[in-house]
């Protein structure tokens, strides 16, 4: 049986630092998270964005450190829920005039199809659809956490967006 959950936002929010350069990204941030997970995710919404002919997003460390702890603060806290999401993306985010957020949970995933069940299931969602083909959107930042959740095992997903800064 396979359970879903979804929700989904996108805003406009001007980041807090406009003038201040990021700090540098040491080389291993731009390393995909979540192993094989991570990568099988980033594959996946590239290819549903090239299918649009959008352009490619590119995971930032920074954001998917806070993506994750998104992700396992839900599970810690067994809610689901964006809470004060535009904040808290736009400070993972740095200069990002826009960004986005979609969450979702699945159990008894296919570990094979994993990212593939979720982006589908979000495309089928007009909200969700919406934030994951905005051509403006450039970075992500990718949560996973796996355990018990609404009464069950699943894993839980954050997937943060932002535009180029």
């Amino acid at each position: 049986m396979l359970l879903l959950g979804l929700a989904a936002l996108a805003s406009l929010v001007l980041a807090t630092s406009t003038h201040a350069r990021p700090p540098a990204r040491p080389a291993h941030a731009l390393r995909v998270p979540h192993g094989p997970f991570g990568a099988a995710m980033l594959r996946e919404l590239n290819r549903v964005r090239a299918r649009h002919r959008l352009p490619k997003v590119r995971v930032d460390g920074r954001m998917s450190r806070e993506a994750h702890a998104h992700s396992r603060d839900m599970a810690r806290g067994r809610y689901f829920a964006h809470g004060p999401w535009s904040g808290r993306v736009a400070r993972a985010a740095g200069r990002a005039h826009r960004v986005g957020e979609v969450l979702g949970w699945l159990t008894h995933a296919s570990p094979r199809r994993e990212a593939s069940q979720i982006v589908h299931a979000w495309l089928r969602s007009p909200t969700h659809r919406h934030v994951l083909l905005d051509g403006g959107f450039r970075r992500i930042g990718i949560g996973r956490v796996t355990g018990a959740f609404a009464s069950t095992h699943a894993a839980i997903y954050t997937v943060d967006f932002a535009s180029a800064r």
